[in-house]
């Protein structure tokens, strides 16, 4: 039966290279999107690893001042101002590297005879109670831990697994760019650049560069607290920094915004696809039913030396199928060449889940194509086909 097939689509080689074409360029353009959507989701899937409900982000300028006396008193004295406010149950500080703001500080150190890459970010001891940071080892730094023989740190689940899995975090010191540091907590994720960012290595200092570099305030609000409470936060800030520049973000609504920057082209390209599929379904019905008017004769040959209905139905089924396998597997040589070169920065399991959900969508539309042709060009009677032959 295969031989069979394969010697009909040989014999009609002109008239189904622009099915194995079009199966082949199909292939390819499903693939392309299906790799982006599919790392798209799987980063999605990971949690961020912080609240963003009821949480407020204030971003000051404190450049201008030099004194650190002063801006310590002046950041202490707003502290305790936003949290006399019963609406208020936690405040902390924060360098300018935030969730969904865009800013990476980026380090890299050989120092302990391999290299280590990681994204710093700067917040005080304040920040994890603020931002509802779940830890799977150990704990945050306080102020007494800062005072300490060793600088603490706290790094992410991700940043441990590869560099530090398998050893006690409270033996862990190492040196990072000339300075010792002490790893006392790990945090389970911080994918504080977006759901649909991959979480990178992170970790968390709690002395700043500079004392200035503290110069965004997190406020964790107690629930329902109406919006008109952002009017009387805006004030006691002013009358505190002597300055109407802050500007106060909701970190939920930047979570949102910062998505929808994804959502956007996601759907616009997976409509694109559903346009393309409805395409080629069309096709693949135009191409059917054209076989089956000009092959009429032969159907009814075929009827006549004893072949079943289900046979008939099977060969124009097989004919198909044995052509688009062929057009996946052209494409299928070409998808494969960018895992293999390393063309973008995407996981290579995602090539391959895109591969696999390409040639599998196309599999099953052909078959669902050609099933109600093929169940037709199998009813014809042999004897009507013949006479009109």
């Amino acid at each position: 039966m295969f031989k069979h097939i394969f010697t009909i689509i040989w014999n009609k080689k002109r008239s189904n290279f622009l099915l194995f074409l079009e199966i082949f360029l199909a292939f390819l353009i499903l693939f392309a999107v299906f790799s982006f959507v599919i790392q798209q989701m799987r980063n999605y899937q990971m949690p961020l690893g912080f609240d963003t409900e009821n949480i407020w982000m204030v971003e000051m300028d404190f450049s201008e001042e030099k004194d650190s006396a002063i801006l310590t008193d002046l950041q202490n004295r707003l502290r305790s101002e936003l949290l006399a406010q019963p609406e208020i149950e936690s405040v902390a500080f924060s360098s300018f590297v935030n969730p969904f703001d865009g800013s990476i500080w980026q380090l890299l150190s050989d120092d302990n005879g391999f290299m280590m890459r990681t994204n710093g970010v700067w917040v005080d001891e304040d920040y994890a109670k603020t931002a509802g940071l779940k830890f799977s080892q150990g704990r945050w730094y306080t102020k007494e831990d800062l005072n300490g023989k060793y600088q603490p740190v706290v790094i992410n689940q991700k940043f441990y697994d590869e560099v530090f899995k398998g050893r006690n975090i409270k033996d862990s010191v190492y040196a990072f760019n000339g300075d010792d540091f002490r790893i006392i907590g790990v945090v389970e994720h911080y994918k504080y650049q977006g759901e649909f960012s991959e979480e990178p290595n992170v970790t968390f200092f709690g002395k700043p560069i500079e004392l200035n570099h503290f110069s965004r305030v997190h406020i964790r609000l107690k629930e329902d607290v109406p919006l008109v409470f952002e009017a009387k936060v805006s004030k006691i800030i002013a009358d505190v920094t002597k300055r109407n520049d802050a500007i106060i973000k909701n970190l939920e609504s930047r979570r949102v915004q910062n998505s929808k920057e994804t959502w956007v082209p996601i759907i616009a390209l997976l409509s694109i696809c559903g346009f393309l599929i409805l395409n080629v379904a069309l096709g693949l019905f135009g191409v059917l039913w054209y076989n089956i008017s000009k092959r009429k004769g032969e159907i009814g040959l075929r009827r006549t030396l004893g072949a079943t209905k289900s046979e008939i139905s099977a060969q124009f089924i097989g004919e198909v199928l044995l052509v688009s396998f062929f057009g996946i597997l052209v494409g299928l040589f070409f998808a494969f060449q960018l895992p293999l070169m390393k063309v973008f920065e995407i996981e290579d399991l995602n090539y391959y889940y895109a591969m696999l959900l390409s040639g599998g969508l196309i599999l099953f539309l052909v078959l669902i194509c050609a099933f109600y042709p093929s169940n037709q060009a199998a009813k014809i009677h042999p004897a009507l086909a013949l006479h009109e032959e």
